[in-house]
């Protein structure tokens, strides 16, 4: 296998891990390992893509969210029950992936195509949302999560909640400004750079087809 395809391999690997879990009682010992396993991958592969060369592409970042809108999914609706949380916060995080298919909307009217952007925001939420998850599954494991770790451990799900609806506004933002698809950009910081750099490419293009 070639190296650029590395960090490919990861994500599509991520996504499958996700999956198994559907079919693995929570909390187990061999769940906890297989989510730790695919949520930790998530912050391999892209420290890779970044140090191979021609390792970034519109496929990676396409696979990469993918991967991790599975592993969120499954985290929702096979992990978040069995876990001693408030109940409340399935409803908020179904809304919020619900919402996250909004943006597509935008997409799909200004870009005629279907994606989502691989913004460094939506990255740290991802690590946020594992880490927290990790932080529970670690309590739990060693018979240690006391009433006062889990109230810490649902308030730091309500800001995870506040934070997922405020990236999803993000994403929409980005993708109605963006003057094409570009999956990979950072954040909603970058825009006007990107626009530039498209809006500059597209010119010279130009004057290579049409010379005078």
């Amino acid at each position: 296998m070639k190296l650029k395809y590395i960090p490919n391999a990861i994500c599509i690997i991520r996504g499958i891990l996700a999956i198994s879990l559907i079919f693995i009682p929570p909390l187990t010992p061999v769940s906890i390992t297989i989510f730790i396993i695919a949520g930790g991958s998530d912050m391999i592969d892209g420290a890779l893509a970044r140090r191979i060369k021609d390792a970034k592409s519109e496929l990676g970042a396409t696979l990469d969210s993918v991967a991790d809108l599975l592993l969120i999914i499954v985290s929702v609706f096979f992990i978040l029950p069995a876990m001693d949380i408030w109940p409340e916060f399935q409803g908020f995080i179904l809304a919020a992936i619900l919402c996250k298919f909004l943006c597509l909307i935008p997409a799909l009217i200004k870009h005629r195509t279907v994606f989502f952007t691989h913004t460094i925001p939506s990255k740290m939420f991802s690590l946020s949302l594992f880490f927290v998850a990790v932080l529970y599954l670690m309590l739990y494991i060693l018979g240690a999560l006391t009433a006062v770790w889990l109230m810490v451990i649902n308030v730091m799900f309500v800001f995870l909640i506040v934070y997922a609806f405020a990236i999803i506004i993000e994403e929409m933002v980005v993708i109605s400004l963006l003057d094409y698809p570009e999956k990979n950009i950072k954040g909603f910081w970058k825009i006007k750079k990107v626009n530039e750099e498209y809006r500059r490419r597209m010119k010279s293009d130009s004057k290579e087809e049409n010379p005078v």
